[in-house]
């Protein structure tokens, strides 16, 4: 039997798109194009959920209110993009909660290791969805990336976080290869 579904038209994308069901198994991926969509992706707008110019982004996530702090003075130093939120990190934490909240995915008692966590979002909302996740960044990123786990992270934490120094190319501490993680998230996000 074929499902009805309703078209609308979506920004200026120009084609129609079909209006989602959020209970379907499928629903965490579908709010994320979603998400993805709402922004307009043909026009190229860079960074529509998040400003590089705010010194923290609010956002609402597993029935948290967490507050990110950035450092968008850093961006001007070559190199430096892990002191500010991007929306890949926004998009990968709400999928990740939904995901969850849909049993897709389970994330209680697994090891999860960020590579290139930045300010912390996904660590943070990995956390908080039960993952044992340890944060890794830079020895100059530490500060801020701390900052946010700390501050996030006080009440309410199904699983844990731990932050630890990474220098890409570096042996890794051994607490991050054993026993391997469940899953490993870089420094897209």
């Amino acid at each position: 039997m074929e499902e009805e579904r309703l078209e609308m038209m979506l920004g200026s994308y120009g084609g129609k798109v079909s209006v989602l069901e959020w209970e379907t198994e499928s629903g965490a991926a579908e709010e994320t194009m979603l998400l993805w969509g709402i922004q307009q992706p043909t026009v190229s707008k860079q960074n529509a959920f998040v400003s590089h110019s705010s010194l923290q982004l609010l956002l609402d996530a597993c029935g948290h209110s967490l507050s990110i702090l950035q450092s968008p003075s850093s961006l001007g130093k070559p190199g430096v993009t892990g002191a500010v939120m991007w929306d890949s990190g926004v998009v990968l934490g709400k999928f990740l909660e939904h995901a969850v909240d849909l049993g897709i995915l389970v994330l209680q008692g697994k090891k999860v290791v960020e590579l290139g966590s930045g300010c912390g979002l996904v660590g943070c909302i990995a956390a908080l969805l039960g993952a044992q996740v340890i944060l890794t960044d830079l020895p100059d990123r530490l500060r801020l990336l701390k900052k946010n786990v700390e501050s996030n992270l006080r009440h309410g934490v199904r699983g844990s976080a731990a932050v630890k120094e990474l220098t890409w190319g570096d042996d890794p501490d051994n607490d991050l290869i054993e026993p391997p993680p469940d899953y490993v998230d870089w420094a897209f996000t």
